[in-house]
């Protein structure tokens, strides 16, 4: 099991020049998984952030944000949402509140920014974190997302990553493994 403070100083951050910006952002990298191509990275957006093109690209993004807010296409995700922008769906008018940080899940192929709207485009959408709140399964996104008010120590049947929101503490959990128990809201995403 691997267990990160988010907030800890001695983070290993990356610089990241994300599609379509001339601000680079700041990353972390929490985990890969090459044969299912998802990754799940900590993404902290330097003040002033934004992104004027209009785009898409092949991977999906789950976001749960951990400060600040994002705005992508008419949607805004702040404290307590979870936003999910599918696979091809349509980027436009994309931009940051200052002190924006944010926990984010890929589904699919890394890269492949291409300009204009795809043919077929995804959608992006935003629902606010309660408890029992679950992104079931879905034909262009690994595994499924569930929130919990508190999660006791358990083992689940598949790898998972979870988020403690309160703080700031997120984890991989192989499956078969104990998750611990720790206060507060938790996001699992089960992998699957």
């Amino acid at each position: 099991m691997t267990l990160v403070d988010l907030d800890a100083a001695d983070l290993e951050w990356r610089e990241h020049h994300i599609a379509g910006s001339d601000l680079p952002a700041r990353l972390v990298l929490l985990h890969a998984d090459a044969e299912r191509q998802t990754r799940t990275v900590l993404v902290q957006f330097p003040p002033g952030w934004s992104r004027d093109a209009v785009g898409h690209q092949p991977a999906g993004e789950e976001m749960v944000i951990l400060s600040g807010a994002l705005s992508i296409s008419g949607v805004t995700a702040g404290l307590g949402d979870y936003l999910v922008v599918e696979p091809r769906a349509t980027r436009a008018a994309t931009s940051v509140e200052d002190d924006t940080r944010a926990v984010v899940w890929f589904s699919g192929p890394g890269g492949g920014w291409t300009d204009g709207e795809a043919a077929d485009a995804g959608t992006a959408s935003v629902a606010a974190l309660v408890a029992g709140q679950q992104r079931g399964p879905h034909a262009e996104l690994v595994g499924t997302v569930t929130v919990h008010d508190q999660l006791p120590e358990q083992a689940f049947d598949a790898d998972v990553d979870v988020l403690w929101t309160a703080d700031a503490t997120w984890a991989h959990v192989p499956a078969g493994d104990v998750v611990p128990a720790r206060a507060g809201q938790a996001i699992v995403h089960h992998w699957g």
